[in-house]
């Protein structure tokens, strides 16, 4: 057997996926934490008061674009580095934890209110930081990890 390094996941054909998508989650990341009280109490009044609900808005486009972005990931790159079987472990975690990013957001948005909504709102904020998390881990884990070709 030799080792051999792969340039790019056999499912992306195009390059500008990558940076694309890091290019989406960091607007959805900074979006969202402009509107994660533990920062935002930290923000002056006058941002928080002129920007914080065009933030609102733009954070539930993006997040529409994520979860349209998401399903072509998952046809072009999860089904082909599934039968790879590198990385499966981050990949399963990335997805689940924007899963429960995408239900939670929903149902903070239209199906919660009171104590409820606030639980949730938060939950869906600290899930939101800890997506760096598992983002990180899949990006390293896939370039240190060497294809093994038969």
């Amino acid at each position: 057997m030799r080792r051999q390094r792969r340039s790019r996941a056999p499912g992306l054909q195009h390059r500008a996926w990558k940076p694309g998508l890091l290019l989406l989650l960091a607007a959805l990341l900074g979006s969202g934490l402009v509107l994660f009280e533990p920062i935002a109490m930290r923000l002056p009044d006058a941002v928080l008061l002129e920007w914080r609900h065009a933030n609102a808005i733009a954070h539930g486009l993006l997040a529409g674009w994520s979860l349209l972005l998401l399903g072509a990931v998952l046809a072009r790159h999860v089904v082909p580095m599934w039968q790879t079987n590198r990385v499966r472990w981050s990949g399963v975690a990335l997805a689940a934890v924007w899963a429960v990013l995408a239900l939670s957001g929903q149902f903070a948005q239209y199906g919660s209110d009171g104590r409820t909504r606030d639980f949730i709102v938060a939950a869906h904020g600290w899930l939101g930081c800890a997506l760096l998390v598992p983002v990180a881990l899949h990006l390293l884990r896939r370039r240190h990890q060497p294809e093994i070709v038969p």
